[in-house]
């Protein structure tokens, strides 16, 4: 019976642990992502001052206060859809910012075969790549 405790107790453990890393790997994809993809528009900290922002026409907006604009909320769902491209933002004026969601599928589809379990298992990984950079914008909110 102590034995079959023991187990139990070291199965949940390991189970909580692969959970972390995980998640820690999901963190590190969407600080990934925003460090190639992201940055240089909105800056290292999201405030919007990138080394490219000085050439664009609009100032990119700072990514740190989308909660606070929000009532305290993050909005998780306007964020994914303006990374996947189903919403423009007005103040980038003409599509400035890439349409991330369309480059992860291309990018996908040319790394890939024509099998449909590729084409599912491609499609989970730019959903995995959009949302870890939802969750990293996420977490720069002040």
């Amino acid at each position: 019976m102590r034995l079959m405790s023991l187990s139990i107790i070291g199965l949940a453990v390991s189970t909580l642990a692969a959970s972390t890393f995980a998640l820690a790997a999901e963190q590190s994809l969407g600080q990934r992502e925003y460090q190639n993809r992201c940055l240089m528009c909105h800056g290292a900290t999201g405030k919007g001052d990138g080394w490219l922002a000085q050439y664009l026409i609009n100032r990119p907006p700072t990514l740190t206060q989308l909660k606070k604009n929000n009532g305290g909320v993050f909005p998780a769902a306007n964020v994914n859809e303006i990374i996947i491209g189903r919403k423009s933002v007005k103040l980038h004026g003409p599509r400035e910012m890439p349409v991330w969601g369309t480059i992860y599928r291309t990018e996908q589809q040319t790394a890939s075969d024509a099998k449909s379990k590729a084409r599912a298992a491609d499609e989970r990984a730019v959903r995995a790549k959009i949302r870890a950079l939802t969750d990293y914008i996420a977490g720069l909110q002040e």
